[in-house]
């Protein structure tokens, strides 16, 4: 089933404005000049400026937006940070779930807003014009996907399903349709190994990642069988940006942030920001060279031009 909700930009046009002179009998004709053609466009701003002060609170999922600006999904909604300071959409305030930016949109699961014309859950929803517009892919009424999982480029959908549909039993699925259908993965080569989370690699559409206290695991034919991606242990969480991967390990007490090429196999480590030993880090972006992490307070910093800058601490906005 397929539904669009769709919430109209205002356009004002300024049109096309031309003078002349008609000719009269012994009268020099004066050359008729034409205005070039001006048109202006305002655009609706649908984002509120967040009040000082307000919690945030539930973040499962986090990205760029395609003109740069970090996003988060969260309990109510969606929030992009801004030069001044973060701003909610005031539409299409959903519980999402397994938020994942694409090139041009993202995916999600959750729950829908009170007011909503969604069945709960929300199955798989395909969103564009940053949340503005979205489409229901499939499963609506039926599944909420809490580990979902898509190649930004391949648009390729990784998911594990935690409760039954009318057709389909708990386990992991892929779906290469973009959402629309889903088929069971194989899982070969994972037996005896702990899965904490599932990375869609970004281009490859068969290629996929699971994670966990065991280390790293890949798959190149869409999840049906898997072997060792490498021997560090206790990833956390983990991203995927074409031809590399980001991941964050646990030792001890504390996390060790790798970015590794998967071009020329080589490895750099970054220092993640301070954090208190209780807080863990559970979403993790990346694009070119910057980072998006979120901790398990609700806090949110942006790795960028080689140092930590802290978006919402605790999750409160300041």
């Amino acid at each position: 089933m397929k539904r669009k909700l769709f919430v109209p930009m205002f356009v004002t046009t300024v049109l096309l404005a031309s003078c002349g002179a008609d000719p009269t009998e012994n009268q020099t004709t004066a050359p008729v000049v034409e205005k070039e053609k001006s048109t202006t466009e305002q655009t609706t701003d649908h984002w509120t400026a967040t009040k000082t002060g307000t919690a945030v609170s539930h973040i499962h999922g986090a990205g760029f937006w395609q003109d740069g600006r970090p996003v988060i999904a969260t309990h109510t909604g969606l929030m992009e940070f801004r030069e001044d300071g973060w701003y909610e959409l005031s539409s299409n305030r959903h519980d999402y779930m397994g938020f994942e930016l694409v090139a041009d949109g993202f995916y999600a699961s959750g729950h829908p807003a009170q007011d909503s014309p969604y069945k709960n859950p929300l199955g798989v929803v395909r969103g564009t014009e940053k949340g503005e517009t979205l489409e229901i892919r499939s499963l609506e009424g039926e599944a909420d996907f809490h580990y979902m999982s898509a190649g930004f480029e391949s648009e390729s959908l990784y998911v594990y399903l935690e409760q039954a549909t009318k057709e389909l039993a708990p386990g992991f699925y892929r779906s290469l349709d973009g959402g629309v259908s889903f088929e069971p993965m194989k899982m070969d080569g994972i037996e005896g190994r702990g899965i904490a989370g599932i990375t869609a690699d970004a281009s490859e559409p068969k290629r996929v990642f699971v994670y966990g206290p065991d280390g790293i695991l890949v798959s190149d034919d869409g999840g049906d069988t898997f072997e060792p991606f490498n021997d560090q242990g206790n990833i956390v969480t983990m991203a995927a940006a074409k031809g590399q991967l980001a991941y964050i390990a646990k030792t001890g007490t504390s996390f060790d942030l790798v970015v590794s090429d998967l071009t020329d196999e080589t490895e750099t480590s970054i220092d993640l920001p301070s954090m208190s030993a209780d807080n863990v880090p559970i979403e993790l972006v990346m694009e070119a060279e910057r980072l998006l992490l979120a901790t398990s307070d609700n806090s949110v910093y942006v790795f960028e031009d080689e140092e930590w800058t802290q978006l919402l601490k605790a999750g409160k906005v300041n």
